[in-house]
């Protein structure tokens, strides 16, 4: 069993979203010593993990929710629960399409930025001349 501060320090997140996420229910309850305190298991902090990756991929609170409240019925909702993780999956698929073309673009700005920087005559360069060169890819 974990205190409330030693499960956000395992799992990285304040005591705050802890009991923010148990407010909204994407948590199962959580158990309480005779202080009233709350005490983690391994399994709340697993599940913990499993609302951070979530998160993490975008997945909006009520998204959340409906996968949680699928998923304590059991079985029966396992249908439904393919079809959101296929969606999920799908979204982050964009997610990583866009990612991968903004770090493209930041990776090509930044050896334009060392060309740049290896030439003196950049200090007099507008921002419309700097604009031109980069986008014409003359530099």
């Amino acid at each position: 069993m974990y205190s409330a501060k030693e499960a956000a320090k395992i799992t990285g997140l304040s005591t705050a979203t802890l009991r923010y996420y148990e407010k909204e229910k994407l948590l199962p309850p959580i158990a309480r010593n005779n202080q009233k305190y709350r005490q983690y298991t391994d399994e709340d902090i697993e599940w913990i993990k499993m609302i951070q990756c979530m998160r993490m991929a975008n997945i909006p609170i009520h998204s959340i929710k409906d996968y949680v409240s699928l998923l304590i019925q059991g079985g029966k909702t396992l249908e439904q629960r393919f079809v959101m993780v296929q969606n999920h999956m799908e979204d982050i698929k964009k997610q990583m399409v866009s990612l991968q073309n903004a770090f493209d673009l930041t990776q090509k700005k930044l050896s334009f930025y060392e060309k740049l920087l290896a030439d003196s005559s950049y200090k007099e360069m507008s921002y419309s001349e700097e604009w031109k060169l980069f986008n014409h890819g003359e530099y």
